[in-house]
């Protein structure tokens, strides 16, 4: 098969002409009216791409897509489209819609590979990168993509750090796959074949904690992809919007580790008053009241940033660490419960996906954003504990209650990074994706009046029924379903769910589940 050669000045002309342009402007060959007439296809843009922009028909070659001429250079390049979305927190700004698929990982071959002449980093070490807006709230059939414009496009070279954090990944894929390998002697059969599978199903997951960049699609045979947070970042660079760099050198994700274990020997004991005046962190909020976002003020301090949050740092978003502050009993017991994203509820219910060799099938838990969200991030908790409270008399009630204790009196204890196991995403963030695709599908979720004791109605200030629908709680289940805003009369419940208006649904972790897990993790 020939190569796809161009010269770089070429390409530019080519992309520059399509910006601003609808994927449906571009497409001079009818692919979207065979699209129409045949039903789904695998990779509508990709493929629109080569062929209405440079004029080639698609191949399936392991090799990178097309060859860049600059002078006496020639640079092999792997054409990659990828889809946004708008992020509008905390201004709007384009991310990822979804990881970025690279290539096979090849499991039975990988340990004879060495990183420099691996398919993977040919798909990598040069890109040519287009970005299209998926402008929808909602998933949509691929005849649907044609009113998506598109918005950018880059040729993209990863930094020398980058690179090494690239490679790092590679070489834990490796290991493991050599590791499994080693387990299971003889011919290279179907039965061989069959063992190899459901080892790497079954232990795959470890590798989560250890990759930077990188994660594995959760089906097999598995496939090598750029975590969606990457790919943000990417895009965001991209874009002009920027994150705060902080100081230091953050290669890989335990280089982040080492830092807080840095921090923690400096820090842990120090109460948040402490911490606050000898970080130059103001205690008290724009009201003159004590900020229930000091706590992690004082984080971003510690690591040398800034930034009013740690999502505003670009290390972390890049890792795809989410930092989130607990508070914990002087025994060591629950924090507050943890919320954590809203959800998409099309996205939550749609029917049906694509897999790789572009085949319809049902959609599946491992397709979606619950499941990208659990797998594709970590926790970085920053720890505290309340001081020892004492019970006291309330004298115009004559109640005994344990005395309130103020924020800054809490005691920094150290950094935990969480990774989810597959055991906890498997269990009880399965069931929640279950639980609610079933009651919204079959109609089986209601709105519940909440009820006293006495089986009064519970009502609000407005003089309306206070009510939430069914879904899972967290007496039922440590990851559930609750709304959030800024009270629950009807003006305010905005979503809308098979024709019941509520409160805008947020994915929480119960308290206890996280101190639960935070019991098996190492302090950093």
């Amino acid at each position: 098969m020939p190569e796809h050669i161009y010269e770089r000045a070429d390409l530019i002309e080519r992309f520059d002409r399509i910006l601003g342009r609808t994927l449906e402007e571009i497409d001079d060959k009818g692919l979207f009216q065979q699209v129409r007439a045949f039903g789904r296809q695998k990779g509508v843009v990709g493929t629109l791409i080569e062929q209405c922009v440079l004029g080639y028909a698609p191949d399936s070659r392991q090799e990178a897509d097309l060859v860049v001429l600059e002078g006496a250079e020639r640079t092999k390049t792997e054409l990659k489209s990828t889809g946004m979305v708008i992020d509008r927190e905390p201004t709007p700004h384009f991310v990822a819609k979804e990881p970025m698929s690279i290539t096979a990982v090849g499991i039975y071959d990988l340990p004879e590979q060495r990183f420099e002449t691996s398919h993977f980093w040919n798909k990598l070490e040069h890109m040519l990168l287009v970005y299209y807006h998926y402008d929808s709230d909602r998933p949509v059939e691929p005849y649907e993509y044609r009113r998506f414009p598109i918005r950018g496009y880059e040729l993209h070279v990863f930094s020398p750090e980058e690179r090494e954090a690239l490679r790092q990944d590679w070489e834990h894929v490796r290991a493991l796959a050599a590791r499994i390998l080693s387990h299971h002697p003889g011919p290279r059969d179907r039965a061989w074949r069959e063992a190899v599978k459901r080892e790497y199903i079954e232990v795959h997951g470890e590798l989560r904690p250890k990759l930077s960049f990188i994660d594995l699609a959760p089906r097999f045979p598995p496939r090598f992809r750029l975590k969606k947070a990457v790919v943000s970042s990417i895009i965001m660079r991209h874009f002009g919007y920027r994150l705060e760099q902080l100081p230091g050198r953050y290669t890989v994700i335990s280089d982040v580790d080492r830092k807080c274990r840095e921090l923690t020997a400096r820090y842990a004991g120090k109460t948040v008053e402490e911490l606050a005046a000898g970080l130059g962190v103001p205690l008290a909020g724009a009201a003159g009241r004590e900020s229930k976002h000091i706590c992690e003020r004082i984080a971003v301090a510690m690591f040398g940033g800034r930034s009013a949050r740690l999502d505003q740092i670009e290390m972390f978003q890049k890792f795809g660490i989410v930092a989130k502050s607990i508070t914990v009993t002087p025994e060591g017991g629950r924090t507050e419960d943890m919320k954590l994203f809203r959800i998409d509820f099309p996205e939550m219910v749609q029917r049906e996906a694509v897999d790789e060799e572009g085949a319809v099938r049902p959609f599946q838990f491992e397709d979606s954003a619950l499941y990208d969200y659990f797998a594709g991030h970590d926790l970085l908790c920053i720890r505290f504990q309340e001081p020892p409270r004492e019970r006291v008399t309330d004298p115009a009630t004559g109640r005994r209650a344990l005395q309130s204790c103020p924020l800054s009196r809490n005691t920094f204890l150290g950094f935990k990074r969480l990774t989810f196991s597959e055991a906890f995403i498997q269990g009880p963030v399965r069931r929640l994706w279950e639980d609610t695709r079933e009651k919204v599908l079959e109609g089986t979720l209601v709105d519940v009046p909440r009820r006293r004791r006495d089986g009064s109605p519970v009502t609000i200030g407005s003089g309306e029924v206070s009510s939430a629908p069914n879904f899972l709680k967290s007496s039922e289940n440590p990851v559930f379903i609750r709304g959030s805003g800024t009270d629950s009369s009807l003006r305010h419940k905005t979503e809308k769910v098979n024709g019941i208006r509520m409160l805008p649904q947020y994915v929480w972790l119960r308290g206890s589940a996280v101190v639960a897990e935070l019991g098996g993790v190492p302090d950093l």
